[in-house]
């Protein structure tokens, strides 16, 4: 949400607590509102600003996704709704799910025609959790991950952040159930594109909006330091998890190039720094990549990295993309992996595989749109 002007084929949007504007390139439709921009945008039309907690009530918890729908709402302010205020700033292009029934993909399409991914996770414990992206495409070419493979794009706005999450809010109500937890975990880079990232997580956390706790909020990272240390001041209890997957420098420069920029002795130290102000345990992202991070002696090497941390590891099997050269640990060669950290005092869980099917990892479904479109492209030559 955010207060948008449409002029020629851009749209300007006041940002919260702030006085300058961004630019949303290729906006058509102006995108639905935190609070505080709807309350002062209704204000500017000569609405009541109480018809803001409506609107809210309506779209982020009763899950309407038409304001013919709002049966509070005059008709006028209806009519002016839908020509100024759109409820969703992502257009779906195509959802895929799961043979259980227990994952859901769904590729969007921004209003500039980027294309980005989201998904939704059914857990039997009854956490319904969507993992979002924050980017559309990405910058930092992890040699495991399909998303590197794709050109990037451009930061997300904290909208089309927060639409993610209402798109599967919607689709949950039906089923008389809601999103309970978010994982900042899908395409790009969250702490390169920090504002918008943490914009969202306040609309999404907003009592009045998707109000979904912020120790439910899971903001994952490649090593961004900066990224890191702005948290750590953020004043606000999400959670963090980064993304190491090697034990050593020298491991993890070879397969996540940010690790030349970041090396592994600053980012030990950022975190560090970050369990000491926050008083709040990390988790450790570890994708099992079979004869690269997954023997016994990078098992020992991780437990001497992380030894006496506030801390806890994710063991992740690879959901194969088709990299070359780049393949999943056997089963047995991870439980041995997790018998290490276990008896060297480092906590880890064995992630459960889901939507192995629909090519759940990040960036597989906008990777096929591309190459089907690119193959459209030169039959039509």
């Amino acid at each position: 949400m955010a207060i948008l002007e449409k002029i020629g084929v851009f749209a300007f949007t006041k940002r919260k607590n702030s006085n300058t504007l961004r630019v949303v390139q290729g906006s058509s439709t102006p995108p639905m509102l935190s609070k505080q921009d709807l309350i002062l945008k209704l204000e500017l039309a000569k609405f009541p600003k109480f018809r803001a907690k409506q609107i809210m009530a309506a779209i982020y918890q009763q899950a309407v996704d038409n304001y013919d729908e709002i049966t509070t709402l005059p008709k006028e302010l209806k009519e002016y709704l839908k020509k100024n205020i759109g409820i969703m700033s992502l257009k779906p292009v195509r959802s895929m799910v799961s043979k259980d029934g227990k994952t859901e993909k769904a590729l969007f399409e921004t209003n500039d025609g980027q294309k980005i991914e989201a998904v939704l996770m059914e857990f039997d414990d009854g956490r319904d959790s969507v993992c979002v992206s924050s980017q559309a495409g990405c910058q930092l070419g992890c040699k495991f991950c399909a998303t590197g493979t794709l050109k990037f794009g451009r930061n997300l706005t904290y909208e089309e952040i927060s639409d993610q999450v209402l798109y599967f809010a919607q689709k949950l109500h039906k089923k008389d159930r809601h999103v309970t937890n978010i994982v900042f975990m899908g395409m790009g880079e969250p702490f390169m594109n920090y504002e918008n990232v943490m914009d969202s997580i306040r609309n999404i956390n907003d009592p009045d909006g998707l109000n979904i706790g912020a120790r439910h909020i899971t903001v994952s990272t490649s090593g961004i330091c900066e990224g890191i240390e702005k948290l750590a001041d953020a004043k606000i209890q999400v959670n963090l998890a980064v993304s190491l997957h090697a034990p050593t420098q020298e491991i993890r420069q070879k397969i996540m190039p940010i690790a030349h920029k970041y090396p592994l002795e600053q980012l030990m130290k950022a975190i560090e720094d970050y369990i000491q102000k926050t008083n709040r345990r990390v988790s450790y992202e570890y994708v099992m990549l079979k004869n690269i991070n997954d023997g016994e002696k990078d098992a020992t090497a991780l437990a001497r990295l992380l030894k006496g941390q506030l801390c806890h590891v994710n063991l992740i099997p690879y959901n194969a993309t088709g990299i070359q050269g780049i393949e999943g640990s056997h089963k047995n060669n991870i439980k041995v992996f997790s018998e290490i950290l276990k008896n060297r005092g480092i906590t880890s869980t064995i992630r459960m595989t889901m939507g192995q099917d629909i090519d759940a990892a990040c960036g597989q479904l906008a990777n096929k749109e591309a190459r089907v479109k690119s193959g459209s492209a030169n039959q039509s030559k």
